[in-house]
Protein backbone atom coordinates (compact mmCIF):
# COMPACT_ATOMS: atom_id res chain seq x y z
CA UNK A 1 0.00 0.00 0.00
CA UNK A 2 1.35 3.41 -0.94
CA UNK A 3 2.18 5.85 1.85
CA UNK A 4 -0.21 8.43 0.38
CA UNK A 5 -3.07 5.92 0.57
CA UNK A 6 -2.15 5.01 4.13
CA UNK A 7 -2.10 8.68 5.15
CA UNK A 8 -5.54 9.14 3.57
CA UNK A 9 -6.96 6.15 5.45
CA UNK A 10 -5.51 7.40 8.76
CA UNK A 11 -6.91 10.90 8.10
CA UNK A 12 -10.37 9.48 7.21
CA UNK A 13 -10.54 7.33 10.37
CA UNK A 14 -9.40 10.25 12.55
CA UNK A 15 -12.07 12.50 11.01
CA UNK A 16 -14.78 9.92 11.71
CA UNK A 17 -13.69 9.59 15.34
CA UNK A 18 -13.63 13.36 15.81
CA UNK A 19 -17.04 13.79 14.22
CA UNK A 20 -18.44 11.03 16.39
CA UNK A 21 -17.08 12.74 19.49
CA UNK A 22 -18.74 16.04 18.56
CA UNK A 23 -22.09 14.37 17.90
CA UNK A 24 -21.90 12.49 21.22
CA UNK A 25 -21.09 15.71 23.11
CA UNK A 26 -23.99 17.55 21.51
CA UNK A 27 -26.47 14.77 22.24
CA UNK A 28 -25.23 14.43 25.81
CA UNK A 29 -25.65 18.14 26.49
CA UNK A 30 -28.98 18.69 24.76
CA UNK A 31 -31.89 19.03 27.26
CA UNK A 32 -34.42 16.24 26.91
CA UNK A 33 -37.66 17.56 25.45
CA UNK A 34 -40.41 15.63 23.72
CA UNK A 35 -43.09 17.30 21.64
CA UNK A 36 -46.27 15.48 20.69
CA UNK A 37 -47.26 16.36 17.14
CA UNK A 38 -50.91 16.48 16.16
CA UNK A 39 -52.27 13.06 15.38
CA UNK A 40 -49.24 11.37 16.92
CA UNK A 41 -49.45 8.77 19.67
CA UNK A 42 -45.74 9.00 20.56
CA UNK A 43 -45.89 10.31 24.13
CA UNK A 44 -49.67 10.68 24.50
CA UNK A 45 -49.71 8.08 27.26
CA UNK A 46 -48.50 10.58 29.87
CA UNK A 47 -51.13 12.03 32.20
CA UNK A 48 -54.64 11.12 33.25
CA UNK A 49 -57.26 11.54 35.97
CA UNK A 50 -56.35 12.42 39.54
CA UNK A 51 -58.15 13.44 42.71
CA UNK A 52 -55.91 15.00 45.37
CA UNK A 53 -56.06 17.61 48.13
CA UNK A 54 -54.55 21.08 47.76
CA UNK A 55 -52.72 23.23 50.32
CA UNK A 56 -56.04 24.71 51.47
CA UNK A 57 -57.64 21.32 52.15
CA UNK A 58 -59.78 21.36 49.00
CA UNK A 59 -60.11 18.25 46.82
CA UNK A 60 -58.97 19.01 43.28
CA UNK A 61 -59.44 16.82 40.21
CA UNK A 62 -58.04 17.00 36.70
CA UNK A 63 -61.51 17.76 35.31
CA UNK A 64 -61.66 21.21 36.90
CA UNK A 65 -58.58 22.31 34.96
CA UNK A 66 -60.03 21.56 31.54
CA UNK A 67 -59.91 24.67 29.41
CA UNK A 68 -56.51 25.63 30.83
CA UNK A 69 -52.98 24.38 30.30
CA UNK A 70 -51.34 22.58 33.22
CA UNK A 71 -47.66 22.81 34.12
CA UNK A 72 -47.05 19.86 36.43
CA UNK A 73 -44.07 18.95 38.59
CA UNK A 74 -43.70 15.97 40.94
CA UNK A 75 -41.37 16.38 43.90
CA UNK A 76 -41.24 16.93 47.66
CA UNK A 77 -40.81 19.93 49.91
CA UNK A 78 -37.84 18.51 51.84
CA UNK A 79 -35.84 18.22 48.60
CA UNK A 80 -32.60 20.19 49.19
CA UNK A 81 -31.99 21.63 45.73
CA UNK A 82 -33.57 20.01 42.64
CA UNK A 83 -37.24 20.62 43.47
CA UNK A 84 -36.77 24.23 44.62
CA UNK A 85 -34.92 24.98 41.38
CA UNK A 86 -37.65 23.38 39.25
CA UNK A 87 -40.43 25.22 41.08
CA UNK A 88 -38.55 28.51 40.96
CA UNK A 89 -38.00 28.14 37.21
CA UNK A 90 -41.72 27.50 36.80
CA UNK A 91 -42.48 30.56 38.96
CA UNK A 92 -40.25 32.85 36.88
CA UNK A 93 -41.58 31.43 33.61
CA UNK A 94 -45.17 32.15 34.64
CA UNK A 95 -44.22 35.72 35.54
CA UNK A 96 -42.74 36.13 32.06
CA UNK A 97 -46.01 35.01 30.47
CA UNK A 98 -47.60 38.24 31.75
CA UNK A 99 -51.23 38.44 30.51
CA UNK A 100 -51.07 34.84 29.26
CA UNK A 101 -50.41 33.47 32.75
CA UNK A 102 -54.14 33.06 33.42
CA UNK A 103 -54.22 30.38 30.72
CA UNK A 104 -51.97 28.06 32.67
CA UNK A 105 -52.16 26.37 36.08
CA UNK A 106 -48.88 25.48 37.82
CA UNK A 107 -49.27 22.28 39.82
CA UNK A 108 -46.95 20.60 42.31
CA UNK A 109 -47.71 16.99 43.29
CA UNK A 110 -45.84 15.59 46.28
CA UNK A 111 -44.15 12.21 46.14
CA UNK A 112 -43.74 12.32 49.93
CA UNK A 113 -47.25 12.53 51.45
CA UNK A 114 -46.06 11.45 54.89
CA UNK A 115 -44.26 14.75 55.46
CA UNK A 116 -46.00 16.92 52.86
CA UNK A 117 -49.26 17.39 54.69
CA UNK A 118 -51.85 20.03 53.77
CA UNK A 119 -50.62 22.39 56.50
CA UNK A 120 -46.98 21.94 55.52
CA UNK A 121 -47.64 22.54 51.82
CA UNK A 122 -49.58 25.71 52.65
CA UNK A 123 -46.39 27.12 54.15
CA UNK A 124 -44.16 25.74 51.39
CA UNK A 125 -46.37 27.30 48.71
CA UNK A 126 -45.52 30.81 49.94
CA UNK A 127 -42.04 30.40 48.43
CA UNK A 128 -43.37 30.27 44.87
CA UNK A 129 -45.88 31.81 42.49
CA UNK A 130 -49.23 32.50 44.21
CA UNK A 131 -51.08 30.62 41.46
CA UNK A 132 -49.38 27.35 42.43
CA UNK A 133 -51.68 24.49 43.41
CA UNK A 134 -49.84 22.05 45.68
CA UNK A 135 -51.36 18.61 45.94
CA UNK A 136 -51.05 15.84 48.47
CA UNK A 137 -53.08 12.84 49.61
CA UNK A 138 -52.63 9.27 50.78
CA UNK A 139 -50.15 6.98 49.07
CA UNK A 140 -53.12 5.14 47.57
CA UNK A 141 -54.27 8.42 45.98
CA UNK A 142 -50.86 9.59 44.80
CA UNK A 143 -49.52 6.30 43.40
CA UNK A 144 -51.96 6.23 40.44
CA UNK A 145 -50.89 9.76 39.48
CA UNK A 146 -47.24 8.72 39.59
CA UNK A 147 -47.98 5.82 37.25
CA UNK A 148 -50.05 7.94 34.86
CA UNK A 149 -47.28 10.52 34.53
CA UNK A 150 -44.57 7.84 34.48
CA UNK A 151 -42.85 9.36 37.49
CA UNK A 152 -40.20 7.40 39.36
CA UNK A 153 -40.16 8.00 43.13
CA UNK A 154 -38.61 6.01 45.99
CA UNK A 155 -36.92 6.59 49.33
CA UNK A 156 -33.19 7.01 48.95
CA UNK A 157 -31.02 4.13 50.12
CA UNK A 158 -28.23 6.41 51.36
CA UNK A 159 -28.70 5.16 54.92
CA UNK A 160 -30.45 8.25 56.30
CA UNK A 161 -32.89 7.32 59.07
CA UNK A 162 -35.88 8.92 60.75
CA UNK A 163 -37.63 11.93 59.23
CA UNK A 164 -34.56 13.24 57.43
CA UNK A 165 -34.69 10.79 54.53
CA UNK A 166 -34.27 11.90 50.92
CA UNK A 167 -36.28 10.79 47.91
CA UNK A 168 -34.96 9.63 44.56
CA UNK A 169 -37.27 10.77 41.78
CA UNK A 170 -37.57 11.85 38.17
CA UNK A 171 -37.50 15.61 37.72
CA UNK A 172 -39.40 16.55 34.56
CA UNK A 173 -41.81 19.46 34.25
CA UNK A 174 -44.87 18.37 32.22
CA UNK A 175 -46.91 20.66 29.99
CA UNK A 176 -50.46 19.43 29.43
CA UNK A 177 -52.98 20.92 26.99
CA UNK A 178 -56.49 22.22 27.70
CA UNK A 179 -57.88 18.69 27.50
CA UNK A 180 -55.27 17.31 29.88
CA UNK A 181 -53.24 15.71 27.06
CA UNK A 182 -49.47 15.66 27.14
CA UNK A 183 -47.73 18.30 25.03
CA UNK A 184 -44.12 18.55 26.14
CA UNK A 185 -41.74 17.84 28.99
CA UNK A 186 -38.75 19.81 30.22
CA UNK A 187 -35.80 19.18 32.55
CA UNK A 188 -36.28 20.90 35.91
CA UNK A 189 -33.24 23.06 35.12
CA UNK A 190 -34.77 24.61 32.01
CA UNK A 191 -34.15 28.37 31.88
CA UNK A 192 -37.36 30.34 32.69
CA UNK A 193 -37.21 32.34 29.44
CA UNK A 194 -36.90 29.19 27.38
CA UNK A 195 -39.67 27.55 29.37
CA UNK A 196 -41.97 30.56 28.94
CA UNK A 197 -41.39 30.70 25.17
CA UNK A 198 -42.04 26.97 24.79
CA UNK A 199 -45.31 27.30 26.73
CA UNK A 200 -46.42 30.45 24.96
CA UNK A 201 -46.09 29.00 21.48
CA UNK A 202 -49.07 26.80 22.31
CA UNK A 203 -51.17 29.90 23.05
CA UNK A 204 -50.47 31.63 19.73
CA UNK A 205 -53.09 29.87 17.53
CA UNK A 206 -55.86 31.16 19.82
CA UNK A 207 -54.96 34.84 19.40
Amino acid sequence: MKKSHLRYIVWFISTLIAAGGIIYYQLKNTPVSYVQSKGSHGMADIGGPFSLTDQNGKVRTNDEFKGKFMLVYFGYSFCPDICPLGLQNMTEAIKLLERDREQIVPIFVTIDPTRDTVDHLKIYATNFHPNFIMLTGSEAEIDPALKLFRVYAAKSTDGTNGKDYLMDHSTFIYLMDKDGKFLQQFPHSTDPERLAKAIQKHFLPER
